[in-house]
Protein backbone atom coordinates (compact mmCIF):
# COMPACT_ATOMS: atom_id res chain seq x y z
CA UNK A 1 0.00 0.00 0.00
CA UNK A 2 1.82 3.47 -1.44
CA UNK A 3 1.29 6.82 -1.62
CA UNK A 4 2.60 8.94 -4.08
CA UNK A 5 3.82 12.43 -4.36
CA UNK A 6 5.24 14.48 -6.53
CA UNK A 7 3.95 17.95 -8.43
CA UNK A 8 2.60 16.41 -11.82
CA UNK A 9 -0.77 15.98 -10.75
CA UNK A 10 -1.25 13.99 -13.75
CA UNK A 11 1.22 11.53 -14.06
CA UNK A 12 0.96 10.63 -10.37
CA UNK A 13 -2.57 9.81 -10.46
CA UNK A 14 -2.00 8.05 -13.79
CA UNK A 15 0.57 5.70 -12.01
CA UNK A 16 -1.85 5.36 -8.99
CA UNK A 17 -4.43 4.04 -11.42
CA UNK A 18 -1.78 1.55 -12.45
CA UNK A 19 -0.97 0.36 -9.48
CA UNK A 20 -4.33 -0.22 -9.02
CA UNK A 21 -5.32 -1.81 -11.74
CA UNK A 22 -2.32 -4.39 -10.98
CA UNK A 23 -3.77 -5.74 -8.00
CA UNK A 24 -1.91 -3.28 -5.63
CA UNK A 25 -2.97 -0.27 -3.31
CA UNK A 26 -1.84 3.44 -4.14
CA UNK A 27 -3.26 6.81 -3.82
CA UNK A 28 -1.81 10.02 -5.23
CA UNK A 29 -1.13 13.24 -3.06
CA UNK A 30 -0.14 15.51 -5.14
CA UNK A 31 2.39 18.57 -3.90
CA UNK A 32 5.77 20.25 -3.57
CA UNK A 33 8.49 18.32 -1.12
CA UNK A 34 9.50 22.21 -0.27
CA UNK A 35 6.06 23.40 0.59
CA UNK A 36 6.17 22.48 4.50
CA UNK A 37 2.33 21.96 4.31
CA UNK A 38 2.73 20.13 1.28
CA UNK A 39 4.66 18.14 3.29
CA UNK A 40 2.40 17.74 6.20
CA UNK A 41 -0.27 16.72 4.11
CA UNK A 42 1.65 14.01 2.45
CA UNK A 43 1.97 12.38 5.62
CA UNK A 44 -1.22 12.89 7.05
CA UNK A 45 -3.23 11.72 3.76
CA UNK A 46 -0.86 8.63 3.90
CA UNK A 47 -2.07 7.64 7.74
CA UNK A 48 -5.32 8.67 6.81
CA UNK A 49 -5.66 6.16 4.44
CA UNK A 50 -3.65 3.10 5.44
CA UNK A 51 -3.77 3.79 9.25
CA UNK A 52 -0.06 3.91 9.59
CA UNK A 53 3.50 4.81 7.45
CA UNK A 54 6.08 2.41 7.51
CA UNK A 55 8.65 3.42 4.82
CA UNK A 56 9.66 6.74 3.96
CA UNK A 57 12.22 6.74 0.36
CA UNK A 58 13.12 10.61 -0.57
CA UNK A 59 13.64 10.47 -3.97
CA UNK A 60 12.74 14.00 -5.34
CA UNK A 61 16.30 15.72 -6.97
CA UNK A 62 16.80 18.90 -8.93
CA UNK A 63 19.86 18.75 -11.17
CA UNK A 64 22.07 21.55 -12.21
CA UNK A 65 24.34 20.79 -14.77
CA UNK A 66 26.54 23.63 -15.85
CA UNK A 67 29.21 26.01 -14.84
CA UNK A 68 28.95 27.29 -11.35
CA UNK A 69 29.10 31.11 -12.34
CA UNK A 70 26.42 30.35 -14.58
CA UNK A 71 23.81 29.30 -12.04
CA UNK A 72 21.46 31.85 -10.74
CA UNK A 73 21.70 32.27 -6.75
CA UNK A 74 17.86 31.82 -6.68
CA UNK A 75 18.37 28.34 -8.66
CA UNK A 76 21.50 27.44 -6.18
CA UNK A 77 18.72 28.17 -3.37
CA UNK A 78 16.31 26.16 -4.75
CA UNK A 79 18.55 22.72 -5.18
CA UNK A 80 19.72 22.60 -1.81
CA UNK A 81 16.13 23.16 -0.75
CA UNK A 82 15.15 20.40 -3.10
CA UNK A 83 18.17 17.99 -2.27
CA UNK A 84 18.72 18.41 1.38
CA UNK A 85 16.15 20.19 2.74
CA UNK A 86 13.05 19.23 2.04
CA UNK A 87 14.59 15.72 2.82
CA UNK A 88 15.12 16.62 6.62
CA UNK A 89 12.12 18.02 6.91
CA UNK A 90 10.23 15.29 5.18
CA UNK A 91 11.59 12.51 7.54
CA UNK A 92 11.29 14.68 10.89
CA UNK A 93 7.55 15.19 9.71
CA UNK A 94 6.95 11.29 9.05
CA UNK A 95 9.39 10.16 11.93
CA UNK A 96 6.75 9.89 14.59
CA UNK A 97 5.02 7.60 12.53
CA UNK A 98 8.00 5.76 11.63
CA UNK A 99 8.87 5.01 15.19
CA UNK A 100 5.73 3.66 15.91
CA UNK A 101 6.35 0.86 13.85
CA UNK A 102 9.83 0.16 13.82
CA UNK A 103 9.80 2.10 10.04
CA UNK A 104 12.76 2.52 7.34
CA UNK A 105 13.79 5.77 5.63
CA UNK A 106 15.40 5.66 2.59
CA UNK A 107 17.07 8.62 1.05
CA UNK A 108 18.51 8.40 -2.76
CA UNK A 109 21.85 10.23 -2.95
CA UNK A 110 24.17 9.84 -5.53
CA UNK A 111 27.63 8.07 -6.67
CA UNK A 112 28.65 11.58 -7.44
CA UNK A 113 28.72 12.58 -3.63
CA UNK A 114 32.09 10.49 -3.77
CA UNK A 115 34.21 13.17 -6.26
CA UNK A 116 33.91 17.01 -6.37
CA UNK A 117 33.07 17.19 -10.75
CA UNK A 118 32.93 20.50 -12.28
CA UNK A 119 29.91 21.42 -13.70
CA UNK A 120 28.37 19.72 -11.00
CA UNK A 121 29.65 21.96 -8.63
CA UNK A 122 26.57 22.54 -6.40
CA UNK A 123 24.47 19.17 -7.22
CA UNK A 124 27.69 16.41 -5.33
CA UNK A 125 28.12 18.75 -2.55
CA UNK A 126 24.06 18.23 -1.98
CA UNK A 127 24.32 15.10 -2.08
CA UNK A 128 27.50 14.73 0.11
CA UNK A 129 25.08 16.49 2.25
CA UNK A 130 22.50 13.91 1.60
CA UNK A 131 25.00 11.41 3.13
CA UNK A 132 26.53 12.67 6.12
CA UNK A 133 22.62 13.38 7.18
CA UNK A 134 22.03 9.76 6.32
CA UNK A 135 24.75 8.70 8.77
CA UNK A 136 23.90 11.05 11.23
CA UNK A 137 20.21 10.05 11.40
CA UNK A 138 20.90 6.03 11.06
CA UNK A 139 23.35 6.45 14.25
CA UNK A 140 20.74 8.82 16.38
CA UNK A 141 17.08 6.71 15.16
CA UNK A 142 18.61 2.83 15.23
CA UNK A 143 18.06 3.00 19.26
CA UNK A 144 14.18 4.63 18.66
CA UNK A 145 13.60 1.58 16.21
CA UNK A 146 13.88 3.21 12.90
CA UNK A 147 16.46 1.92 10.13
CA UNK A 148 18.02 4.65 7.60
CA UNK A 149 19.22 3.53 4.14
CA UNK A 150 21.57 5.49 2.29
CA UNK A 151 20.90 4.63 -1.97
CA UNK A 152 24.06 5.90 -3.95
CA UNK A 153 23.06 5.29 -8.01
CA UNK A 154 24.86 5.35 -11.11
CA UNK A 155 23.49 7.31 -13.94
CA UNK A 156 20.19 5.85 -14.23
CA UNK A 157 17.77 6.66 -17.11
CA UNK A 158 15.50 8.82 -16.91
CA UNK A 159 14.20 12.63 -17.43
CA UNK A 160 17.01 13.99 -15.08
CA UNK A 161 19.30 13.63 -17.42
CA UNK A 162 17.18 15.55 -20.15
CA UNK A 163 15.88 18.40 -17.26
CA UNK A 164 19.93 19.16 -16.62
CA UNK A 165 20.32 19.68 -20.35
CA UNK A 166 22.34 16.69 -20.77
CA UNK A 167 22.72 14.02 -23.45
CA UNK A 168 22.47 10.54 -21.93
CA UNK A 169 22.81 7.20 -23.51
CA UNK A 170 20.20 4.45 -22.53
CA UNK A 171 23.32 2.20 -22.14
CA UNK A 172 26.98 2.20 -20.91
CA UNK A 173 29.39 0.97 -18.35
CA UNK A 174 27.43 1.91 -15.23
CA UNK A 175 24.28 3.07 -16.90
CA UNK A 176 20.91 1.60 -15.70
CA UNK A 177 17.20 1.56 -15.98
CA UNK A 178 14.95 3.22 -13.48
CA UNK A 179 13.19 -0.31 -13.48
CA UNK A 180 16.81 -1.72 -11.76
CA UNK A 181 16.90 1.09 -9.43
CA UNK A 182 14.01 0.67 -7.66
CA UNK A 183 14.43 -2.98 -7.72
CA UNK A 184 17.51 -2.36 -5.77
CA UNK A 185 15.74 -0.13 -3.07
CA UNK A 186 12.58 -2.34 -2.57
CA UNK A 187 14.72 -4.93 -1.68
CA UNK A 188 15.68 -2.57 1.50
CA UNK A 189 12.10 -2.16 2.33
CA UNK A 190 12.59 -6.03 3.82
CA UNK A 191 16.49 -6.25 4.11
CA UNK A 192 17.50 -2.59 4.82
CA UNK A 193 21.25 -2.00 4.62
CA UNK A 194 23.19 1.26 5.82
CA UNK A 195 24.65 2.51 2.19
CA UNK A 196 24.02 0.35 -1.20
CA UNK A 197 25.58 1.69 -4.45
CA UNK A 198 23.80 0.66 -7.59
CA UNK A 199 24.64 -1.09 -9.82
CA UNK A 200 26.61 -3.01 -7.31
CA UNK A 201 29.64 -3.60 -9.91
CA UNK A 202 29.74 0.13 -9.50
CA UNK A 203 31.03 0.26 -5.84
CA UNK A 204 34.91 -0.41 -6.42
CA UNK A 205 35.64 1.47 -9.32
CA UNK A 206 34.01 4.06 -6.24
CA UNK A 207 35.97 2.96 -3.67
CA UNK A 208 39.38 3.19 -5.93
CA UNK A 209 37.93 6.50 -7.17
CA UNK A 210 37.62 7.99 -3.89
CA UNK A 211 40.92 7.02 -2.77
CA UNK A 212 42.52 8.49 -5.63
CA UNK A 213 40.42 11.55 -4.66
CA UNK A 214 41.73 11.94 -1.02
CA UNK A 215 45.29 10.18 -1.62
CA UNK A 216 46.05 12.34 -4.60
CA UNK A 217 43.46 15.65 -5.40
CA UNK A 218 46.41 17.35 -7.19
CA UNK A 219 46.22 14.32 -9.95
CA UNK A 220 42.78 15.05 -10.24
CA UNK A 221 43.05 18.86 -10.13
CA UNK A 222 45.99 18.90 -12.72
CA UNK A 223 43.54 16.70 -15.17
CA UNK A 224 40.62 19.24 -14.66
CA UNK A 225 42.33 21.78 -15.33
CA UNK A 226 44.01 20.61 -18.52
CA UNK A 227 40.27 20.22 -19.76
CA UNK A 228 38.50 23.57 -18.89
CA UNK A 229 42.03 25.39 -20.29
CA UNK A 230 41.28 23.21 -23.80
CA UNK A 231 37.75 24.12 -23.49
CA UNK A 232 38.99 27.88 -22.71
CA UNK A 233 41.05 28.16 -25.43
CA UNK A 234 38.41 26.57 -27.84
CA UNK A 235 35.65 29.40 -26.85
CA UNK A 236 38.18 31.73 -27.25
CA UNK A 237 38.75 30.49 -30.80
CA UNK A 238 35.07 30.01 -31.64
CA UNK A 239 34.51 33.90 -30.47
CA UNK A 240 37.16 34.99 -33.04
CA UNK A 241 36.19 33.02 -36.23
Amino acid sequence: AVALTARRTDRVAALADEINRTGGRAIAVAGDVNDLDDQRRMVAETVAAWGRLDILVNNAGLPLAEDFRDIEPGELQRQWNTNVTALATLTRIALPHLEAHGGTVINVGSSISRFAIPNWGNYAPTKIAVAALSKALRRELRARGVRVCLVEPGPVVTEFAARAGMRQESTGPFTISADECAHAILRLFDHPRNRIVVPGYLALPLLIGGAVEDLFPWLLDLAFWLRYRQQEKKAAERNRG
